[in-house]
């Protein structure tokens, strides 16, 4: 069961990577989705992706769990994956004003459920029979240092995005962008710098 552990990891670290990219590029930097109205909704269904993954992280990945633990970390995928049905029902109003999504953003959501899914999966099937049982020990056992390490990473990391989510809903913080950052800054030698119809 051992190399189970191991891919699910891998595709664990692989989700977390794409799905950085598709966080911070795309929804905040590019689309800026938490300063769209009719956005709020979607990015307040990340925020809720996000703080889910910490509970998820640690009865999944922190620790080899079993009976009501194991079955905790089965409520707690069923209610990120409806999270994400959720999310994937909104998009099409969400973005409706943007065009939709661009295809670069498409095969980032393509690949990102990949690896979540494949993740779970396979830390899924590395559990014994017994496991399952409502009598079983909670902790089986754990998954080393290593594996304590990216589960650590992957609650803390989600609970820090889950709270950058919260900070962006506030109206204050939603009305920052890059060309008000650099009116207080005094900058102009980038080109989101630049007031309409000015070149830098």
């Amino acid at each position: 069961m051992e190399h189970l552990v191991i891919a699910g990891f891998i595709f664990l670290n692989l989700f977390m990577l794409v799905g950085t990219v598709d966080l911070f590029y795309y929804h905040i930097w590019k689309y800026k989705l938490h300063a769209r109205p009719e956005s709020r909704y979607e990015h307040k269904l990340h925020m809720a992706f996000a703080f889910l993954m910490v509970p998820l992280g640690y009865f999944l990945y922190y620790q080899d769990s079993g009976g009501y633990a194991l079955w905790a970390a089965v409520l707690f995928v069923v209610a990120a994956l409806g999270t994400e049905m959720l999310d994937v029902f909104t998009e099409g109003d969400s973005r409706a004003s943007i065009g939709g999504l661009s295809t670069g953003e498409y095969s980032i959501h393509v690949a990102a459920t990949i690896f979540k899914v494949a993740s779970f999966a396979f830390m899924f099937a590395a559990k014994p029979a017994a496991a399952w049982d409502l009598s079983s020990p909670t902790l089986l056992g754990t998954y080393g240092s290593m594996g304590e390490m990216m589960a650590l990473q992957v609650m803390i990391g989600s609970g820090i995005v889950g709270v950058l989510h919260l900070v962006l809903l506030h109206p204050r913080v939603a009305k920052i962008n890059c060309q008000s950052i650099c009116e207080v800054a005094k900058c102009s030698r980038f080109s989101c710098c630049a007031t309409p119809g000015q070149s830098v």
